[in-house]
């Protein structure tokens, strides 16, 4: 098992805040995460890499082109 990432940790290796991730836990589309008890919340690596590279496009457009298909 890969080590558990805190959510400051998460978001400084993706490069985005810890109130993104909140936000995104809460309406979907974010990284998978762990829910280690009622208030703790981590990421594996391995999730976030994951979902950056599901992000990865060469242009602009590829996103529209994506959400058309």
């Amino acid at each position: 098992m890969s080590p558990l990432l805190r959510q400051r940790q998460a978001a400084s290796l993706i490069a985005l805040s810890t109130r993104t991730l909140e936000r995104l836990r809460c309406i979907g589309g974010g990284p998978k995460f762990v829910r280690l008890s009622r208030g703790r919340i981590a990421y594996r690596e391995e999730d976030l890499a994951s979902w950056v590279e599901a992000r990865i496009v060469s242009s602009t457009s590829e996103k529209n082109r994506k959400q058309n298909e």
